[in-house]
């Protein structure tokens, strides 16, 4: 306040050596000059609280100077703590950079962190979470890297201007960039720490879940991660007990989970190994005969579930029925009880050729 008094006190006599002392504008004059200072000390923004979710690290990195930094606002050192971190989990600092196979190992636990503290603290304008929804929105595919889309996202998240990329030092590090704008040490065509950035990172963010439990054999939990991953496709994505809606699931998504359980399980899982075995039971999608349905139940093993669920997990998938999984995409709540939809398998797009 003392500070503040002193610089009224200048502005005061700064405006009596242009306007009459006795003059009713000099009075209007220091009185708009001290409300609009005023205003500006009152409408300061304090910093955000921190928030009520865990943050955890497998990888122990401490997050409280990335958090500080968030907290306060400074973007731009918060970006490049962010790639600092990247780089330590991965053991690359001596590097400076990332590759492809980097970026598919990064911890998921510290990543899903990374993302939501970016998320929180930019009120959802920044971070790896709205990069991904962006990435998609221009008609992109999480870990399909293209000049075209990335082109498309450095216009539209402000990286690029009139067709050209812009040099690091040259992007807005306020809240006031553009949505997406940040982090930018981990995008492509601006910096280049990241191989094909973007779409890897948010790929990895994605899918880590599901990818960490394929390698390690635990079917049953990529089953169940499986199903998470698919819950902004509900017809109510703020209640986890609401309707999936299968038949709405895009195409894309259905590929790359498809990719993800045949390369893990040596072709014995996924919903293109399915596919043959539903057809040769006489299955039709237009149509619900029950007696082939169950035919095509019995065959992957599902007949017996959940008995012997917890013997899948850990074991070589040749001990597992040819397709049993994907199988608890079926978790629908369309039905009341069980909240299991058991022919979900007909539901799914025909033209995703599945």
């Amino acid at each position: 306040m003392k500070e503040f008094l002193i610089e009224a006190f200048k502005i005061g006599r700064f405006t009596q050596r242009i306007i009459h002392p006795c003059s009713g504008k000099t009075i209007k004059a220091v009185a708009l000059i001290l409300g609009l200072s005023l205003q500006s000390c009152w409408w300061k923004p304090s910093p955000k609280p921190d928030p009520v979710f865990q943050i955890t690290s497998t990888a122990n990195i401490d997050y409280k100077p990335l958090q500080a930094l968030l907290r306060n606002q400074e973007w731009k050192s918060a970006d490049r703590e962010t790639f600092q971190i990247l780089l330590k989990i991965s053991q690359r600092e001596q590097e400076g950079w990332l590759s492809q196979a980097d970026v598919e190992q990064l911890d998921c636990e510290d990543l899903h962190s990374l993302a939501k503290l970016w998320n929180y603290y930019s009120d959802h304008r920044f971070g790896f979470i709205r990069q991904q929804q962006i990435w998609e929105s221009v008609g992109g595919v999480v870990g399909n890297y293209t000049p075209e889309i990335a082109e498309k996202f450095g216009d539209r998240v402000g990286w690029r201007r009139q067709g050209q990329w812009r040099t690091y030092e040259k992007l807005n590090f306020s809240k006031s960039a553009p949505e997406g704008h940040l982090p930018a040490t981990t995008g492509n065509g601006v910096s280049g720490g990241v191989w094909n950035g973007v779409a890897s990172i948010t790929h990895r963010l994605k899918y880590c879940r599901i990818i960490d439990a394929l390698r390690q054999k635990q079917w049953v939990e990529a089953d169940w991660k499986t199903l998470e991953g698919l819950d902004p496709y509900r017809e109510d994505t703020r209640r986890a007990t609401a309707s999936l809606l299968i038949s709405e699931i895009p195409c894309s998504e259905l590929q790359e989970i498809d990719r993800l359980w045949r390369k893990y399980s040596n072709n014995r899982f996924g919903f293109s190994i399915q596919k043959p075995l539903l057809k040769a039971a006489g299955n039709n999608q237009k149509e619900l005969n029950w007696e082939n349905y169950a035919q095509f139940e019995k065959k992957v093993g599902w007949s017996s579930l959940p008995y012997q669920e917890n013997d899948y997990n850990g074991v070589d998938p040749l001990t597992i029925p040819l397709g049993h999984f994907p199988y608890r995409i079926g978790y629908s709540y369309e039905t009341f009880g069980s909240g299991f939809n058991r022919t979900w398998r007909l539901s799914l797009n025909p033209d995703c050729g599945f």
